[in-house]
């Protein structure tokens, strides 16, 4: 008897017991669930409050021309969720949960709990911020923010190239930076999902940003800059497009107030030619690479160059950021020579250079005014402000050439060497020697540089960040 009401009394209170441990685990799972919910509610919240700051930061990125604007606004927001609202601020301790995050480096003890917490945080706001609904409202939502700030900023055409680069890079048209998906994957958990997102928003902005160019296409047929050219119009190719005829003649060469090398100042003459109108840019360079690898950075022979060939281009074709219209710079004389020569084209002469410069006029500088007049027609070291800047900016001279003073000192075809008085028609320089010489001066000399009659020696393999170049051609007028 008492052992069957012991065993029944068992059942019940094992039933119970049962129920209890049942109830209790039920309890946990919905609490952990609303703590893991409020956790990403809390996140998102504090998300959406770093709306109008991210916008400002990812401008600014922009305008200061970094490769990867997207990426240091995300993690700008990251710095601003952790430090500013959720205690997160402790360099030292932060530090040493990244490292063991990225390196698998040992923790501190009395940084273990926080590193827990940190690690946490880490978890969620790589799926928050990779989540199309958080992502896709912070520019597309707040558009108007974001518009304001660019046009106060004055960062519309940087935003448009970087804009086109992106879409381009997204849809295959050019190699992406060589880490840049990586990198979104890491910092955003991109998948394929998010990435379509991010196109979306690129051409959603462009669509308000340039209505008026949403008729023209991509860029690697955009025509960027009517003045230069750079793009063929119609269906048939015109070679001499982008190109002026200077009718040929007697012109005085060199100047008597000049260098010893300037010297002696000769009446010489050369036949008619073509030149381009500007200089060339990394946006045409990038053209002609894009078809022909010989010339990219990673496979140009290194016998042709001194090792910094295109040193301000991110990768093969990634120029500098907002920098496509200005001229393409570390370029070595056998570079300029291989491009201009692929296109049926040449590198001017010296005296061809020098004729196209002075434009009919036997003055040191070629305009009314002389040098007080020289900030009209050239970029220097007194008005540059440090840069390189887009070409066609200033005054053409009167054949319709911009930058022939400034801007970039260009390659010219001849060896360096004193002049020889005796040559005469279509002089160029003698056929040995080690030198090629450049000419017109860069964004980063005296305006006393800026001459017609100066010249500058150089190694054909140098690569300067105020060396580009024009071509030249024979074409039939």
């Amino acid at each position: 008897m008492f052992s069957r009401l012991h065993s029944g009394s068992v059942f019940p209170n094992g039933k119970k017991n049962s129920l209890r441990h049942l109830t209790a685990g039920l309890l946990i799972l919905l609490l952990t669930a609303t703590l893991a919910w409020a956790g990403e509610t809390l996140f998102s919240r504090l998300v959406k409050e770093f709306y109008t700051p991210v916008i400002t930061d990812f401008v600014n990125y922009v305008s200061r021309g970094e490769r990867y604007p997207l990426i240091h606004a995300i993690h700008q927001l990251r710095f601003r969720v952790f430090q500013k609202k959720l205690g997160i601020n402790k360099p030292r301790e932060t530090k040493a949960c990244s490292d063991h995050r990225n390196y698998g480096k040992p923790v501190p003890e009395d940084s273990s709990e926080f590193c827990r917490r940190y690690d946490e945080l880490i978890d969620l706001a790589r799926e928050q911020i990779g989540l199309a609904e958080v992502f896709e409202p912070l520019y597309l939502n707040l558009e108007p923010e974001l518009i304001r700030e660019i046009e106060k900023r004055k960062a519309r055409n940087a935003l448009r190239v970087w804009i086109r680069q992106k879409l381009n890079c997204l849809e295959d048209r050019f190699r992406c930076g060589r880490d840049e998906r990586g990198m979104l994957e890491r910092i955003s958990g991109f998948n394929k999902e998010p990435v379509q997102t991010y196109r979306r928003v690129l051409q959603n902005l462009e669509k308000k940003l340039f209505p008026e160019e949403q008729v023209l296409p991509p860029i690697q047929d955009m025509d960027l800059e009517t003045k230069c050219e750079f793009v063929q119009k119609g269906r048939k190719h015109n070679p001499t497009q982008g190109m002026v005829f200077i009718e040929g003649g007697p012109f005085r060469m060199g100047s008597p107030q000049g260098l010893e090398s300037e010297n002696p100042v000769r009446e010489v003459n050369v036949n008619g030619f073509w030149i381009d109108r500007c200089e060339v840019t990394n946006y045409q360079y990038l053209r002609f690479i894009a078809k022909n690898p010989f010339l990219r950075k990673s496979t140009f022979p290194r016998k042709f160059h001194d090792g910094n060939y295109l040193k301000n281009w991110g990768d093969d074709l990634l120029p500098p950021m907002a920098e496509e219209l200005k001229p393409v710079i570390f370029i070595s004389w056998f570079a300029a020579r291989h491009f201009c020569n692929a296109q049926g084209k040449r590198i001017p002469s010296e005296a061809e250079w020098e004729k196209a410069a002075r434009d009919l006029s036997e003055n040191e500088y070629p305009f009314d005014g002389g040098i007080e007049f020289l900030t009209d027609h050239g970029w220097y070291r007194e008005n540059s402000g440090g840069l390189i800047h887009m070409t066609a900016e200033k005054l053409p001279n009167s054949y319709g050439l911009y930058d022939m003073l400034g801007n970039a000192w260009e390659w010219v075809y001849d060896r360096y060497a004193p002049y020889e008085p005796s040559k005469i028609d279509n002089p160029q320089g003698p056929m040995t020697g080690l030198y090629r010489v450049m000419r017109g001066g860069g964004w980063n000399d005296p305006a006393s540089y800026l001459r017609p009659a100066q010249r500058r020696d150089a190694l054909p393999q140098s690569t300067r960040l105020n060396v580009g170049f024009r071509c030249a051609a024979d074409f039939p007028e």
